[in-house]
């Protein structure tokens, strides 16, 4: 049997061609799917699912701030503190803290109170352009005139709505789970 490709006239034409139609084929079929395959990633999905994970890292990183900023007591310099607290609220819970700085600040100094806090864990449990609902477990070292100045653990549960104001997440209300 003879090889088409070696033998000369129109049957090794017709092979010629055919191998250069199927060639072109093969390169417009990668051509086509890189060009779906870019712009999929340009996709607005895409976009808004960056656009998501952004805002939890957000509300993730001021919320752990704030917790931190709140569970924080040293009964020898409140005012900072306060301040702190006061700067990542917002809304009612600012109107809360705010109103009851003084009695805070007296009941750090009356007990010597200390306090630390670590958040150990966060979960943003529902996010949009304006709002978030934040779940927060963090852990504390109290020491007060009842602990005779020993740091005692505490464990601490709380559930946060952040609200965007001003383009940061702000505290705008604080509820201690169980």
């Amino acid at each position: 049997m003879t090889d088409p490709a070696v033998t000369a006239g129109p049957a090794s034409t017709s092979w010629r061609r055919l191998n250069l139609a199927l060639i072109v084929l093969a390169l417009l079929l990668v051509a086509a799917s890189v060009f779906l395959f870019v712009r999929a990633s340009d996709s607005p999905s895409d976009s808004r699912a960056e656009t998501l994970s952004r805002q939890q890292e957000q509300v993730t990183k001021a919320a752990t701030e704030q917790t931190e900023a709140f569970l924080t007591v040293d009964h020898e310099d409140m005012d900072p503190l306060i301040e702190k607290v006061l700067a990542g609220s917002t809304g009612e819970f600012k109107q809360q803290y705010e109103a009851a700085k003084g009695n805070l600040k007296a009941q750090a100094q009356r007990s010597e109170a200390t306090s630390s806090g670590k958040v150990v864990s966060v979960g943003v449990t529902d996010i949009d352009d304006s709002d978030a609902v934040v779940f927060v477990a963090a852990d504390s070292k109290v020491a007060n005139k009842s602990t005779k100045g020993k740091a005692q653990p505490r464990y601490y549960r709380l559930k946060l709505t952040m609200s965007r104001e001003g383009g940061r997440w702000r505290t705008s209300s604080l509820q201690f789970v169980a």
